[in-house]
């Protein structure tokens, strides 16, 4: 996982029968929702998509 990056888990849901979570990145309003099995492999998930938009490089950039 990223250390740059700090993320905090809003939510946990239930949709379809599937776990959801929402997670929020510190300090900003990004939001992403990933479905996943627990908060750890949810926080690697939105990592890898926040990396996937480059939104990682951005973020970065804004806290220098």
């Amino acid at each position: 996982m990223s250390k740059d990056i700090e993320l905090e888990i809003i939510e946990t849901y239930e949709l379809l029968g599937e776990k959801r979570y929402r997670i929020r990145v510190k300090g900003t309003i990004v939001y992403i929702n990933v479905a996943a099995n627990d908060e750890e492999e949810a926080k690697k998930k939105a990592i890898e998509m926040l990396k996937s938009m480059e939104l990682d490089k951005v973020l970065r950039e804004l806290k220098q």
